[in-house]
């Protein structure tokens, strides 16, 4: 017992041993990883390596011999010299930030026997025309190529499952892409600011799309959201400005909020027959059973609007910057989602009906040609800068019980700077008190003393 447990103790010393050994050979720094492979990166930041960048497939140090099996984790960050890059073909692994920065690096060339890319790799290779993903590659991995300006071209190959998130973002230069089928996750701003993308098919595969993965491409004109497609994140194609007609499909089934918000161009929705979770009417997006109103198209000329009767609730940024609405009636709505009406510039008139109950951050900031608020009865609380730069509204009608509650009036609630701004509280006994400007500081005060 006691001869295997030194055996045991020798044999974890000499493994921490090799674990640390380190060396310096022809201006590259390498460090053992076991008995036979090391991982390799500069020496340090006084020592960069410059033009045409040769890693070998083996190492003989201390008479042993290393197989270079890995680029370490920040391994040539910075190294804004490095022209070229020839890699071995003993290669597996490229961790993080290997070569981030390498902003004159044009191209690389990775070996097949290549199977994981860490995050941020080749981020801000501001150089690089093309790239060529290795078979056996099923993740691309976070902001992998972000901010690779030059880049026009990108070969996946099948087998990817997931790209993740802003892995393409800030690739200005991308106009078309061609995703393999065994892509099936597209995460967050995985292509956000590709502002020159024109074109791209998505597989047929695909299950979901996270936050903002198209947002702020501005010349996509046209997407199509394959069958199978079950859920797309908030603001997915927020600020396409330049995309005119989307179907989604049948399987989708799960929307927070309106995915196509500043989408300036979008006239209408459409949704493939035989979904039974969503549904339009007269170009807009409802919830199958119609009780949600999720998004309106901003280019619709919807002038004065009357919310269905059978809406309970209005989405997050549902009408955000639709422009072309005037007025908007409502009656069976409780609440009204984040920046719902943000943005809605020519909306002069509001009726909220008799049901409401809350208002989610911003819902109608902005809304300029807005006079008049009469919050019904039934409300009962509004989060911050629900009203703010509404720089017309002269009048805010609510009750008593709710002018009570401290944490609805704040400076963030309406547009307090303006000498205009009235606020008519409706007493229980039925008269009326208006404060005027230079009262509503003493608004919260005045009714805790009553």
């Amino acid at each position: 017992m006691g001869r295997s447990l030194t055996s045991i103790i020798l044999a974890m010393v000499a493994i921490a041993v090799t674990a640390q050994v380190e060396f310096i050979q022809n201006g590259l720094k390498y460090t053992a990883l076991d008995d036979n492979s090391v991982k390799v990166r500069k020496i340090d930041d006084n020592h960069l390596p410059k033009g045409k960048l040769v890693i070998p497939a083996y190492v003989t140090h201390d008479g042993v011999t290393y197989t270079v099996t890995t680029l370490g984790g920040w391994a040539f960050f910075g190294c804004e010299d490095i022209t070229e890059v020839e890699l071995p073909n003993t290669l597996t692994k490229i961790d993080i930030w290997a070569f981030c920065n390498c902003k004159k690096l044009k191209g690389i060339d990775i070996p097949s026997s290549v199977k994981e890319i860490g995050y941020s790799a080749f981020e801000n290779c501001e150089s690089f025309t093309s790239f060529t993903f290795p078979e056996g590659i099923e993740l691309v991995s976070d902001r992998l190529l972000q901010e690779c300006y030059k880049l026009t071209e990108v070969n996946l190959p099948e087998g990817v499952v997931k790209i993740d998130d802003c892995a393409f973002s800030d690739c200005k230069s991308l106009e078309s892409i061609t995703l393999p089928q065994s892509v099936k996750f597209i995460d967050n701003s995985a292509f956000a600011y590709c502002n020159n993308l024109k074109h791209i098919s998505l597989p047929k595969g695909l299950q979901k799309l996270g936050r903002n993965v198209f947002s702020s491409c501005v010349s996509l004109v046209e997407i199509e959201l394959p069958e199978g497609v079950t859920e797309i994140g908030d603001n997915v194609f927020n600020n396409c400005r330049a995309l005119e007609q989307v179907t989604l499909p049948a399987s989708l089934s799960w929307l927070k909020s309106n995915p196509f918000s500043s989408c300036g161009a979008l006239k209408e929705y459409r949704v493939a027959e035989g979904s039974e979770y969503l549904t339009v009417q007269d170009g807009i997006l409802f919830s199958k059973d119609m009780t949600q109103l999720i998004a309106c198209p901003p280019s619709k000329e919807l002038g004065d609007y009357t919310v269905p009767a059978t809406v309970k609730k209005i989405a997050s940024m549902a009408f955000y910057g639709c422009n072309l609405l005037t007025s908007i009636t409502m009656t069976e709505v409780v609440s009204i989602g984040e920046s719902a009406f943000n943005g809605c510039y020519n909306l002069a008139s509001v009726d909220f009906g008799t049901k409401l109950e809350t208002l989610d951050k911003g819902a109608f900031y902005s809304n300029s040609k807005l006079e008049s608020v009469y919050l019904p009865d039934s409300f009962k609380h509004m989060e911050i800068i629900n009203f703010e730069f509404c720089n017309n509204l002269k009048t805010v009608s609510l009750s008593e019980a709710l002018s009570k509650r401290e944490e609805d009036f704040n400076n963030l609630s309406f547009n307090f700077n303006s000498s205009d701004l009235r606020f008519i509280v409706r007493m229980k006994d039925g008269t009326t008190k208006t404060l005027k400007h230079d009262e509503i500081n003493d608004m919260k005060k005045y009714f805790r003393e009553r």
